[in-house]
């Protein structure tokens, strides 16, 4: 895919988010024990429309959370939930009690060669009102505790 059709497709997300006030933090959750949130993916959920959660997730109690251990197909982070929802406070976390907790397929989707449909699957995510992109069921799904 050429680079300016890749601009484009950032451009329409970041021109439809121009004025949106109200973002919500987001922790891509890379390490499950300890339940902690990389920094690396701050700058694309940013363009995705969030505000980006790095470090320890629970002290920080963020409104979406979205399970992305590195290299994990979302078969695999299915798996591996029962660890997450056995921490202390887990059950508690703002992202948790008000359904907003996901999990994307870090292994096919969140590499530096697919750059934008990361940002994509992240903006569907996070503003599912203002974007559909087709990434759901296979790059990312909604998980219900």
């Amino acid at each position: 895919m050429e680079s300016e059709e890749l601009q484009e497709r950032v451009d329409i997300i970041l021109h439809k988010l121009k004025f949106i006030e109200q973002k919500p933090t987001v922790a891509c959750i890379e390490v499950l024990e300890p339940m902690t949130a990389g920094a690396q993916f701050a700058p694309l959920i940013t363009i995705a429309g969030g505000i980006a959660v790095a470090g320890p997730v629970i002290p920080q109690d963020p409104n979406i959370m979205i399970i992305m251990p590195n290299g994990y197909s979302v078969e695999r982070t299915m798996k591996e939930m029962s660890r997450l929802l056995q921490l202390p406070g887990f059950a508690e976390l703002k992202a948790v009690k008000n359904k907003h907790l996901y999990i994307a397929d870090a292994a096919q989707y969140f590499s530096e060669l697919n750059r934008v449909d990361s940002i994509e699957i992240l903006a569907e995510i996070i503003n599912p009102k203002l974007f559909v992109f087709g990434y759901e069921g296979a790059g990312w799904i909604k998980f219900v505790v």
